[in-house]
């Protein structure tokens, strides 16, 4: 009794195997579906509006490459924005004048080495060119989006150090912005600095104890830096 009970679940479980189940053609699954929108204008219209205006900011920054300098800055920047595309402006950054903290190894037992006598950099001033490439938003929740910028970044300017000398520099990055409400965004700029300074090694002239030989005696050369910026900016 039980083996036929056996054999005859098997015989519908073979039948049920080689079946053969067709389904409606709109019901299959696709690769990519589109989003079907009540409201398609509202997805298409930009909720942050930089055309003919006004912006300004705050931000702090790092010199992610420096090994002897205070790595960090505070800056500020303003804007023009030509259109939704273009944007042109100033930054003004003021450096911190301390030593890194490998720099202050340096100065320990077995090297003796006071980078203090080297010229730091006191501020920097650049025109800064932004070229937007994309404009998007970013769903967090049912009823709420961020509007976001993706730019890139273009900048000529000048580094003034203690030595009393201004050295030329050039930078280039990518920044992306998000945006709070329509006037309000975070930013972050990530870029490479290119830029002439002095060096702060020269045999002789860092040894503790010995004489300052003063901020002449630093050669100058071409310097590449990582840069990151962090701050607020405001539109109006």
């Amino acid at each position: 009794m039980v083996k036929s009970l056996f054999l005859i679940m098997m015989a519908a479980s073979l039948a049920c195997y080689g079946a053969n189940i067709e389904l409606p053609d709109d019901e299959l699954a696709k690769e990519t579906v589109l989003p079907v929108f009540k409201k398609p204008g509202m997805v298409r219209m930009r909720n942050v509006v930089t055309n003919k205006k006004f912006e300004m900011g705050l931000q702090y920054g790092w010199l992610m490459s420096e090994p002897i300098f205070d790595t960090s800055r505070l800056g500020v920047s303003g804007y023009y924005h030509t259109d939704e595309n273009t944007a042109w402006g100033g930054l003004f950054y003021a450096h911190s004048t301390g030593l890194s903290e490998y720099a202050k190894q340096l100065s320990g037992p077995g090297f003796d080495l006071d980078f203090n006598r080297a010229p730091k950099p006191l501020y920097s001033v650049y025109l800064d060119y932004n070229k937007k490439l994309f404009y998007g938003k970013m769903s967090i929740s049912k009823n709420k989006s961020i509007n976001t910028h993706l730019q890139g970044l273009l900048g000529i300017g000048f580094s003034q150090y203690e030595n009393n000398k201004t050295y030329p520099g050039l930078s280039a990055g990518v920044g992306y912005k998000f945006y709070f409400n329509s006037s309000l965004s975070l930013r972050t700029d990530l870029r490479l600095l290119i830029h002439q300074a002095p060096t702060p090694f020269k045999e002789g002239a860092l040894r503790e104890g010995s004489a300052d030989p003063g901020y002449g005696v630093f050669k100058d050369r071409i310097h590449y830096t990582n840069t990151l910026d962090v701050g607020f900016n405001y539109l109006f």
